[in-house]
């Protein structure tokens, strides 16, 4: 029956649930103090699809890792970066030898198993960062492994029990002390010329690419905002070795860095032939009852508003629209939903976000209670009904729900499409139609 209605929404537009006397009715007020006059719910309908051309340089979180999903597939995450000289031209002394390298990777997060053992490489980029535009089906080509090792990373979380913070705040991978003692020890000697300046040490030096192995089940988030994101180089010389006195230095110490300001993107790819939904097979036309919201370009959810099309003309005054997202109960206990989502229009290739966000918080946060997290996200969206039933020609019926921090976050969701038979995705009115 929903999807007839979905169909005949020309000539029935409104699902309402009182008759419009064209009187204010305050028994209406429901969560806003705009929320007044007649209620009513307009048809719309639902589908998911990729994000096409996710932009992923700079992003807030680095990742590296993969994870089997049983409703959408399998993630994988690398990134590539630029590392750059802590201090020009360095002196490392009369016949430094390295004594070991290590490349610290703050942190930032994490999704999936945690206990599960990790693989993880680290190449040189055999491919220069540019001042391009990366995305999530950027590559760059991996050249010589620097590292490549597996082990159960002990990321640091805060306890149940005592609320107190455990494990490490940072990943450190042992590098090849014998390839930085050739790139860098040595080069300041033997071609000083690609230390003197960071400009000429990135034309010498492309980068690093970090990736994990086939059969991963979690991925990792480093933060490059943070000042302890570096390749550290520890050296000895044969000064510091000739100093065998208590306030002596056992090493010497040398810093490249990945932090913030430096270019880095992810590379993401998504198999879904093992996902729960097909991309492929959408209904468009009358709408699904499961959509989906993927981080990382995975997955969004498409609404085109054909209820409003058909009330372009009908006189009435909005006074408060909200856009209702339930999520599928019991589809987060695993894999956490997203904490926000946006909502853009879509016009052609264009997507921006909706007029109403330049008001300030338009909501998308999620809430849920139960042990099956049942919830939903909601969304105050008022102006932007308003521009679609008004002249406003600039503004689309096709709007898009994306995830926050959609280029550095895995985080997914399940959500209630059109179809759902028992609580559907809904966009409420709150009108009035002057006499």
């Amino acid at each position: 029956m929903r999807r007839i209605l979905a169909v005949a929404v020309l000539a029935f537009a409104f699902a309402s649930c009182e008759k419009s006397t064209g009187e204010i009715g305050l028994d209406f007020v429901d969560g806003s103090q705009f929320a007044f006059g007649t209620k009513s719910e307009v048809a719309m309908r639902t589908h998911t699809e990729a994000f096409d051309s996710l932009v992923t340089l700079r992003p807030a979180a680095l990742l590296v890792g993969s994870y089997q999903d049983p409703i959408f597939g399998r993630p994988t995450a690398s990134f590539a970066t630029q590392v750059v000289l802590s201090s020009v031209a360095p002196d490392f002394g009369a016949n430094p030898t390295v004594d070991s390298v290590f490349m610290i990777l703050p942190y930032a997060g994490w999704y999936g198993d945690t206990t599960a053992a990790f693989q993880i490489k680290v190449q040189r980029s055999d491919s220069a960062l540019t001042d391009s535009v990366y995305y999530a089906f950027s590559t760059a080509a991996a050249g010589e492994t620097l590292c490549d090792t597996s082990f159960v990373p002990k990321a640091g979380v805060k306890t149940l029990r005592t609320g107190v913070r455990v494990g490490e705040t940072s990943m450190f991978l042992k590098l090849s002390r014998q390839k930085f003692q050739e790139w860098i020890v040595d080069a300041s000697t033997a071609n000083p010329s690609v230390l003197e300046s960071n400009a000429a040490f990135l034309d010498y030096f492309n980068g690093l690419i970090v990736s994990g192995g086939p059969n991963n089940e979690t991925m990792y988030q480093f933060n490059p905002g943070d000042a302890s994101a570096k390749v550290r180089i520890f050296y000895t010389n044969d000064s510091i070795r000739a100093d065998t006195s208590t306030a002596g230095l056992d090493y010497g110490v040398y810093d490249l860095l990945w932090t913030s300001g430096v270019q880095s993107f992810n590379m993401i790819t998504h198999d879904r032939s093992q996902a729960a939904f097909d991309l492929a097979a959408q209904d468009t036309v009358l709408g699904e009852p499961s959509v989906y919201i993927q981080g990382l370009g995975g997955a969004v959810t498409v609404l085109n508003l054909d209820g409003l099309r058909a009330l372009r003309d009908s006189g009435y005054v909005v006074n408060y629209a909200e856009l209702v997202v339930p999520v599928r109960e019991g589809s987060n206990l695993k894999y956490q939903a997203p904490g926000g989502l946006s909502v853009l229009q879509v016009k052609g290739s264009a997507k921006t976000l909706i007029r109403d966000y330049q008001r300030g918080f338009v909501g998308g946060t999620f809430s849920a209670s139960g042990v099956l997290r049942k919830g939903a996200y909601r969304f105050e969206i008022t102006r932007h009904v308003q521009d679609l039933l008004g002249l406003d020609t600039t503004s689309s019926y096709r709007m898009m729900l994306i995830p926050e921090r959609m280029a550095s976050s895995p985080l997914r969701a399940v959500l209630h499409g059109n179809a759902d038979a028992v609580e559907p995705m809904s966009l409420n009115l709150w009108y009035t139609k002057p006499n």
